[in-house]
């Protein structure tokens, strides 16, 4: 509700109520693979988009232009005679900041170790608490991380009832390639994303997310110095998490998804500011160090 409530604000306009929240873009392109049925990946595109797009995922009710905002890149590595899928997969979630035309992405993050199998022209069929379809299970997790990432942003912790489901998908999933703990690189995986979200000791980096955006970015159109002040101090209250548990994957995924907008915001900003923002990135995210440089110019 508190996201709801946010955005209602921030939009200050009436319209239409809809049932659907979300509006996602799903792209399938194969490369590398031969193939004498190209139709496929078009019929799989758009079976997805349906799936994603006219179902309800919450129960709260959203105007057209309040919808979460959500693209899903397939990059097809193999498909067998059998029409089972290996894949990769890009997914990006943005959301509109105030008193703007600039959306943010809120969520980025690319999975490697996707299969599932698909018939041209099968229904793509979900039941919540049952795996009856790999690929709608798979769809269904990062929907819900998504909008979980998208009310995080809008209220403190207010994605928790999306990520629990996503934690729950995970445990349905158990023992199918990409959905364990050793899959993927190191701990960058579905099992992991959805723990880690679930984990109070990382609630921090998700608070954070929430202070980043609604204290920072929904304030830098109309007080650019008191939002970069706000996301500074915001900075500030993830050294002791960043201290206990380091390069977490949480904390990864926000500062890769950030790095750039990062850059942009203190670019005009005054030289103490741009020196206390490198001090602070340089602890926070030291593998994107070098990118931060352009702060300077």
């Amino acid at each position: 509700m508190r996201r709801i409530l946010a955005i209602a604000i921030l939009l200050l306009a009436s319209g239409q109520i809809l049932a659907q929240e979300v509006k996602s873009t799903i792209q399938v392109v194969a490369p590398r693979v031969q193939m004498t049925n190209k139709q496929i990946l078009a019929t799989l595109q758009n079976a997805m988009q349906q799936f994603v797009n006219n179902r309800k995922w919450t129960e709260d009710n959203f105007e057209a232009r309040e919808k979460i905002e959500v693209s899903i890149f397939f990059e097809v590595q193999e498909i067998s005679t059998n029409n089972d899928f290996k894949a990769t997969v890009q997914v990006q979630s943005v959301r509109p900041v105030f008193n703007s035309g600039y959306k943010s992405t809120v969520f980025s993050f690319s999975d490697e170790e996707v299969y599932f199998s698909y018939r041209e022209g099968e229904g793509l069929e979900y039941q919540e608490n049952q795996n009856m379809n790999d690929l709608t299970s798979l769809l269904a997790y990062y929907t819900n991380i998504a909008i979980g990432y998208d009310y995080d942003s809008f209220g403190e912790l207010g994605g928790s009832p999306f990520f629990t489901r996503a934690q729950s998908i995970v445990s349905l999933m158990t023992g199918k390639p990409g959905w364990n703990q050793g899959d993927g690189k190191g701990f960058r995986n579905r099992y992991f994303l959805a723990e880690n979200l679930n984990n109070l000791r990382f609630q921090a980096i998700r608070k954070f997310v929430y202070a980043y955006h609604r204290k920072g970015m929904d304030q830098m159109y109309e007080k650019p110095e008191a939002a970069r002040t706000a996301i500074t101090d915001a900075m500030k209250s993830l050294q002791e998490q960043v201290t206990s548990i380091p390069n977490s994957l949480l904390q990864k995924t926000f500062f890769n998804t950030k790095w750039s907008e990062l850059v942009e915001i203190y670019k005009g900003g005054t030289v103490p500011e741009k020196n206390n923002a490198l001090s602070l990135l340089a602890q926070l995210d030291p593998v994107n160090r070098q990118r931060y440089e352009k702060i300077k110019n």
